[in-house]
């Protein structure tokens, strides 16, 4: 029977995760040099190739395959065993690495840091703009903790096993005019009034460009995409210059916003934003990890808070 060192098993499952040597060097902090010999030497010890050129990648081979899947269960113990051990020393203490899209970050994050640094002076929060396709492949490779998300449809990981979802909040989206637009006046806009104007989207592969042309798409038309950005900001700021009209979560929007757009309410079938935190399922019980996802919790359940208004404003969900 062969004996398996079980620290190149994590090596072998963090390049399963990473996807090539190189990558797996930098997320171990090793070189490639020695990520191949550590690879080189497993295959020694359990005497089977592991790993076998593809084309231009490497790939695993079936006994890679077999053994990745053992890599990943022992991956997952000693997760739950720091836990364990972080639970039983009492009181929290540890770094919080979360990531979060920029809205969230603004409104949740940035509070929930404030109420954590009350509530467990211990955790040391590090917070990295990402947005949900992002951040989710960031915490399967273990780069981050928690993530702050937006759940869609066509996300990769919408049905992991390996990760467990806490709802946040849920949230329309509104349309932004010129004010100068002629449909300025109206109550509320359907999105069927807007087939012939000329939008403005963030970039391919954002989930609430996925969201708003999902929705688009229900009614029977593909919008008209003029120009691009990710921040709101511009996507406004292009809308007071009459350059097209936009879709933009309420959390998005401020008061002052008013004074140089309109914005009015969607009518009928319209993108929601349902906003969620996620974590590994191996993770979920680290103290320090659950302080995160309880701050984040009260933040958006706070009823008085002035930057928490839209949120709380907002139509809780359940996550299966």
């Amino acid at each position: 029977m062969p004996t398996i060192d079980p620290r190149r098993l994590l090596i072998l499952r963090a390049f399963v995760l990473s996807d090539s040597v190189t990558a797996t060097a930098a997320a171990l902090h090793l070189t490639p040099s020695a990520v191949s010999q550590q690879l080189a030497a497993l295959e020694r010890e359990v005497g089977h190739a592991l790993v076998i050129r593809s084309g231009r990648k490497l790939a695993l081979t079936p006994a890679g395959r077999i053994l990745a899947g053992h890599a990943e269960e022992i991956s997952s113990r000693l997760k739950i065993a720091e836990a364990d051990l972080a639970a039983h020393a009492g009181g929290v203490l540890g770094q919080l690495r979360i990531g979060a899209f920029p809205t969230a970050i603004s409104w949740l994050v940035a509070p929930a840091i404030v109420e954590l640094r009350r509530q467990a002076p211990g955790v040391d929060v590090t917070v990295v703009d990402a947005e949900a396709h992002m951040s989710h492949r960031m915490l399967m490779r273990g780069d981050i903790d928690v993530t702050v998300s937006m759940e869609y449809e066509s996300d990769p990981e919408r049905d992991s096993p390996d990760i467990v979802k806490f709802p946040l909040y849920i949230e329309r989206f509104k349309v932004v005019l010129p004010q100068a637009h002629p449909l300025s006046g109206e109550e509320g806009i359907a999105l069927t009034q807007l087939t012939e104007e000329g939008w403005i989207m963030p970039s391919p592969g954002n989930p609430c460009r996925t969201m708003v042309l999902q929705a688009c798409a229900e009614l029977g038309f593909h919008p008209p995409i003029t120009h691009v950005s990710d921040d709101y900001r511009a996507a406004l700021a292009l809308v007071a210059a009459e350059a097209g009209i936009c879709l933009v979560p309420e959390s998005a929007l401020s008061a002052r916003d008013a004074e140089w757009v309109t914005i009015l309410p969607t009518r009928g079938i319209a993108p929601l934003r349902k906003v969620i935190m996620t974590t590994r399922r191996d993770n979920q019980g680290h103290p320090v990890v659950r302080a995160g996802l309880d701050a984040m919790r009260a933040a958006v359940a706070e009823p008085d808070s002035e930057v928490y208004g839209p949120l709380a404003r907002s139509d809780t969900f359940s996550v299966e």
